[in-house]
């Protein structure tokens, strides 16, 4: 992984506009983080995996603007029991995506077994959902397979997540360049 410090990715042109996200310590720097990358690389269309209430969806399509097309991922009610990270379990309701009044698709899937290709070409992909190995770990192959030039994670500072980046793109380190900002929770990939 090459590191990277915030202030190599956020400055005031690639910022102007940012919605600031302070639900958490941290998360005002990260998402920032979040908001530069999608100016500086333009996705087409974006997916991200783990909605929640919808706040890093709202950023994400603000970054984007109105011609982009977002999708966001979470479990339908049904599931909700087997995630730390749906909504439903941190005692907010079944309220995914509420936050964001922008336009986007909601998909109530379990990730593990989505159809990603029924979205058709993907070019940019927040990871963000399960805070474990496994998840990363798939959810990374799945957007490497789906050719993604960019694709960001959220919480990589956790060692489970942390090493599913990492063994998900030690096979292909010749399809994209893998970074860590190290004074946030954020990693990306860039296709080569």
């Amino acid at each position: 992984m090459i590191l990277q410090l915030f202030s190599d990715i956020v400055n005031d042109e690639l910022s102007t506009g940012a919605i600031l996200n302070e639900e958490y310590v941290g998360f005002r720097e990260d998402y920032l983080v979040l908001h530069c990358l999608l100016r500086k690389y333009k996705p087409t269309s974006f997916l991200e995996i783990g909605t929640n209430m919808g706040t890093g969806t709202k950023i994400i399509k603000n970054a984007l603007g109105f011609d982009a097309k977002v999708y966001s991922l979470d479990l339908p009610t049904e599931l909700a029991h087997i995630s730390l990270q749906h909504p439903i379990n941190e005692g907010k309701g079944d309220s995914v995506g509420h936050k964001c009044n922008l336009p986007y698709e909601q998909i109530r899937a379990d990730s593990m077994n989505f159809d990603y290709a029924s979205l058709g070409s993907i070019d940019g992909w927040f990871i963000d959902g399960e805070h474990d190995y496994v998840h990363p770990y798939h959810e990374s192959l799945q957007a490497i397979k789906m050719k993604a030039k960019i694709i960001i994670f959220h919480d990589s500072d956790i060692l489970e997540v942390g090493n599913a980046i990492n063994d998900a793109f030690s096979k292909n380190t010749k399809k994209y360049d893998l970074y860590r900002v190290t004074d946030t929770r954020i990693a990306y990939a860039i296709s080569k």
